[in-house]
């Protein structure tokens, strides 16, 4: 198995942000009350749901989309 692309879709909800992507057959969802924190939850729900095919992601290679993704990805790096 190659090293999937992820794409996260961000959400702003009433309270802090949210992401969610389908990966591989991978459901990964998490949220934050702000865009940091919803960046430093994405990176660990991102690399646990890929620890066993030893894959390791930084939030440059992850894509962001969304209702909120441009400030997102803007503050996110």
């Amino acid at each position: 198995m190659s090293k999937p692309q992820i794409v996260m879709d961000i959400v702003k909800e009433d309270e802090g942000y949210s992401a969610v992507a389908d990966i591989a057959g991978r459901l990964i969802g998490t949220q934050g009350d702000t865009l940091e924190e919803l960046k430093e939850n994405i990176l660990e729900a991102v690399n646990l749901a890929f620890s066993e095919d030893d894959f390791r992601y930084t939030i440059d290679e992850i894509e962001l989309r969304g209702v909120s993704a441009n400030a997102a990805q803007n503050s996110l790096h």
